[in-house]
């Protein structure tokens, strides 16, 4: 299920609720929605909602990072929603590298898009694969 921001607004819980719904995880989302509230309330953790999409940033030393993107809005809207992001991520955090990593590899194509109209100069990804499917991203959030 995808709710599109431009019609209905949710809050965080919701997101996280309609995320869990539609993405597989390992335990139910009885188990994962306390794990997931836990760790958006961490001393390092920097939350901030874009349309329907939650993203948690861990921030790190020296311009660096590890995030993720909890998404309950429509596909076009995440890519937008994300663009958001990187740039809150550079001017407000200073970050200028961060790290993700999913298991759903049609996600590599959301860093396509946005680096075919990136939001800041010199903004750029690199992709790596584990050896147990993961997808890990590099993310350098240029200029």
């Amino acid at each position: 299920m995808q709710i599109d921001s431009k019609k209905q607004k949710l809050d965080s819980g919701q997101i996280i609720g309609i995320f869990l719904e539609n993405n597989k995880q390992p335990h139910s989302a009885e188990v994962m929605m306390p794990a997931i509230l836990d760790e958006l309330s961490q001393p390092n953790a920097k939350v901030k909602q874009f349309g329907n999409t939650l993203f948690e940033v861990q921030v790190g030393k020296e311009g660096r990072g590890f995030f993720k993107a909890f998404n309950a809005d429509t596909g076009a809207n995440f890519v937008e929603n994300s663009k958001l992001f990187s740039v809150w991520a550079k001017r407000v955090l200073g970050l200028n590298f961060l790290v993700t990593e999913f298991n759903d590899q049609s996600l590599e194509r959301l860093f396509k898009l946005i680096s075919m109209n990136p939001p800041m100069p010199g903004m750029g990804y690199q992709i790596f694969r584990a050896d147990d499917g993961r997808t890990r991203i590099a993310l350098n959030l240029g200029a």
